[in-house]
């Protein structure tokens, strides 16, 4: 009996034995603590982002290399990197303890059976095991296509771009970036609108220029074409601040500003011509004298205003630019002085001509012509000079300093008006009467009238000069006869007796009239 407590007592001190080792076995299994996580964290720091001002696409980033939106835009992102974890430690079986050899063998059995229960409770059960979490960690594409979601509340994007923010700003690789490009649910197109109207916001760019960006960004063609009919842009406003812009760094005039925003930068010709008009003519005529002063090598005048002329200034515009560039007046009188003292008898008109002409002569304009001929001699006296000593009438003298001259209607006016008219017809008379022999007193007034262009009365003193009497020529005699016929005639009644019936020309009837009705 003794043998047998002995045996029991011995068996159960070996299956405490042997559940005490499974339990420390256990432990050092799972380290008396919750098992660690699988996954592990980290952050991208942002000292490892590019440092430059924008992005490959044209987007302007922070300091810190973090992608500027048009909202909050964060940029950064979290990277997570999944790892797997083991458990180590020794099968359950090896802890098991050898059975003690000093067992009795005749009890073994009963002993065993007895005990197997109470061994086999003592194991622990799989359901103890600590437990993982519930909720799996979000793949990393579900991670890109949240981020994906949230750029695109705060910024615009192209599909291209926001593949390369979400791979190269926030980590994920390309797959996941282009996963969550593919399937967050962006409409391209409106992200294209979305774009012009932020683009316009920052910069002044034309419509050609706003395309190739938006290309550039990359949009695609359709997504380009649809941002660019359905934008918010006040292009009208826009045409105006650029063409004031491209006169401040070129050289421009309406018309090669004009054709260049159509043809070129491709505004609609109404914005285009409101761009224009916005321009004031002092502005343009600021364009010409740089045009002017660029392009001025030593040409004539005339020479340098049609070039100016033929870019599209105004000929007002192109005369004001070229005069900036050298004080042409005064180089205009240089050259009629030169001209005079080789050419002493040259008349006014001569010297202007010489000045004025583009090909053989100076290419002078004609303001400056004028003034330099005006002021390169003494005209209006040397107009007296040449009409002193010639027998002119007033009229014959005009021509002949103006015509045989070439000086100007005032100065031929100056010198013709200091003359003695009624000794010029005088002296034309006695010319007259010497040349052509004895003849009647209308003969030689008629010839001062019609030829000579002395009035009326400076002809009849002017044929009295010469000893004729009008009372001895039968022709006056025949009007004088019908005033004495007709007492109460008149002039007209008279005139018309003469002419009607005696075919007597105008001047013959006139010099009548004044004579008889002198004379009554």
């Amino acid at each position: 009996m003794k043998q047998i407590l002995i045996s029991i007592v011995l068996v159960i001190t070996l299956a405490i034995g042997s559940l005490s080792s499974c339990t420390s076995k256990l432990t050092s299994c799972t380290g008396g603590e919750e098992p660690a996580s699988s996954t592990v964290t980290g952050e991208i720091s942002g000292s490892e982002q590019s440092s430059g001002t924008t992005d490959p696409f044209g987007k302007p980033t922070d300091s810190s290399g973090e992608h500027y939106s048009e909202a909050s835009h964060t940029g950064i992102g979290d990277k997570k990197d999944e790892t797997s974890g083991t458990l180590s430690g020794e099968d359950h079986e090896s802890s098991k303890p050898e059975e003690s050899s000093s067992k009795p063998e005749s009890s073994s059995k009963p002993e065993e059976s007895s005990s197997k229960p109470e061994e086999s409770s003592s194991k622990p059960e799989s359901s103890s095991a600590p437990e993982s979490s519930s909720t799996p960690e979000p793949s990393e594409k579900d991670k890109a296509l949240a981020k994906a979601k949230e750029l695109l509340a705060d910024a615009w994007y192209s599909h291209d771009e926001l593949i390369y923010d979400l791979e190269n700003y926030e980590g994920f690789s390309h797959d996941a970036s282009k996963y969550a490009a593919d399937n967050c649910g962006a409409d391209w197109k409106e992200e294209a609108v979305r774009a012009v109207n932020w683009k316009a916001g920052l910069e002044t760019l034309s419509p050609a220029d706003m395309k190739t960006w938006l290309e550039g960004v990359p949009f695609k063609a359709e997504e380009v074409e649809y941002g660019m009919k359905n934008n918010d842009v006040d292009w009208n406003a826009v045409a105006k601040a650029w063409a004031k812009q491209a006169l401040g760094k070129g050289t421009w005039s309406y018309s090669t500003l004009g054709n260049s925003m159509v043809m070129d930068e491709n505004f609609e010709n109404d914005d285009v011509n409101d761009a224009i008009d916005a321009i004031t003519d002092s502005e343009w005529t600021d364009e010409a004298i740089e045009y002017a002063k660029a392009n001025y090598i030593g040409q004539h005048f005339k020479t340098l205003v049609e070039e100016i002329q033929s870019v599209g200034f105004d000929i007002n515009q192109a005369n004001t630019a070229a005069n900036s560039v050298g004080d042409f007046y005064q180089n205009a009188l240089d050259a009629a002085t030169t001209y005079l003292s080789i050419n002493p008898s040259a008349g006014y008109y001569e010297v202007f001509d010489f000045l004025s002409d583009n090909e053989a002569g100076c290419g002078y304009s004609d303001d400056q012509s004028v003034y330099a001929a005006d002021n390169a001699k003494d005209w209006y006296n040397a107009a007296l000079n040449e009409a002193n000593g010639v027998y002119f009438s007033y009229a014959r003298m005009i021509d002949y300093l103006m015509y045989g001259f070439g000086f100007t209607y005032d100065q031929a006016v100056y010198a013709a008006e200091q003359q003695n008219y009624q000794n010029n017809a005088n002296q034309k008379a006695h010319d007259y009467y010497n040349a052509n022999g004895p003849c009647g007193f209308l003969d030689i007034a008629v010839y001062l009238v019609d030829d000579e262009l002395f009035s009326e009365i400076q002809a009849m003193n002017g044929a009295l000069s010469c000893g004729e009497q009008i009372e001895d020529d039968p022709r006056y005699y025949q009007g004088d006869m019908y005033l004495s016929a007709n007492p109460g005639a008149t002039q007209d009644e008279v005139r018309a007796y003469l002419k009607d019936y005696l075919g007597y020309t105008d001047t013959m009837i006139n010099i009548i009239i004044i004579a008889l009705f002198a004379a009554g």
